[in-house]
């Protein structure tokens, strides 16, 4: 059950604004209903057979989201007029504009969407006077607000880490490899595997140099995916990306359990992993 939902604007210095939830409230805005909130629905391509019966399944993707919502006024009246709340929401809402809702639940963790604002429709006649937001999100997902880290250390792979991924989509990643007071450079090699549903996907690059002036990392989230040998002293940026092997493929984590190691030829360094839960539906 969501018990809260909060809007961000682009405006500079314009804090959350919290929208009244579902129970019973004296909030000055209130939600009525929201709609778009479960699974988008796919676009399946196929291709009709010359004969027979029924098509050749050639792919599926998911495109955007479209969430509207129906907000209720409720000003005081000592403090705020119905014209005086439908201009703070102009300054969350207003169409064209960039917009994040997070949403608060009972089963799930705060989670956000970003979009745009489609249409802000009033209904300013009305004995109960409402307004309707649609908003746009091109990426449908709803991804949790804080990211969840792990941490292990370089070895042969023998050192697996297993954690339980409790998103509902596949995510991508983003790994640092650090070098350590034992091993404080190492140029060679490294073999990033990620288990999941008992389907290895094997990542190799090499070689790479890990020492006191610089530190390795991979990014394998969808639209962001690179590998980089990164400076310690400025962020100066590396592209790695000719020295990964022609069998890798670039991680996911899916929902369940998944197993995580990295092996080079010498150990002691220390890996850190980064990933945000993503959910398809509420």
């Amino acid at each position: 059950m969501i018990t809260k939902v909060e809007v961000f604007s682009a405006s500079p210095g314009a804090p959350e604004l919290p929208l009244g939830g579902f129970l019973p409230n004296d909030d000055p805005v209130q939600i009525k209903n929201i709609e778009g909130l479960g699974p988008v629905k796919a676009e399946i391509a196929s291709t009709p057979f010359a004969t027979g019966r029924g098509e050749l399944y050639q792919g599926s993707s998911v495109p955007k989201r479209n969430v509207v919502l129906t907000l209720g006024l409720n000003p005081d009246f000592d403090t705020q007029t119905m014209a005086g709340l439908r201009q703070t929401l102009y300054r969350y809402l207003l169409p064209q504009h960039w917009t994040k809702l997070r949403f608060f639940s009972q089963e799930l963790p705060v989670v956000d969407i970003e979009g745009y604002v489609e249409s802000f429709e009033p209904n300013m006649f009305s004995q109960d006077p409402e307004v309707q937001v649609s908003i746009i999100c091109p990426k449908p997902d709803f991804i949790e607000a804080d990211a969840t880290i792990l941490e292990g250390t370089v070895d042969d792979g023998t050192i697996e880490t297993e954690f339980d991924y409790v998103g509902t989509v596949a995510t991508g990643f983003e790994l640092r490899v650090d070098r350590t007071l034992d091993n404080p450079s190492y140029s060679g090699g490294l073999l990033i595997t990620n288990v999941a549903e008992l389907e290895p996907q094997l990542f190799e690059i090499e070689p790479i140099t890990i020492d006191t002036t610089k530190y390795f990392k991979l990014s394998t989230v969808r639209n962001a995916k690179r590998v980089q040998s990164i400076a310690y002293t400025d962020g100066a940026a590396i592209n790695l990306l000719s020295g990964m092997t022609g069998e890798s493929v670039w991680p996911e984590i899916k929902p369940g359990e998944n197993v995580f190691s990295i092996a080079s030829t010498e150990f002691g360094q220390v890996w850190t992993l980064a990933y945000f839960n993503r959910f398809g539906g509420l």
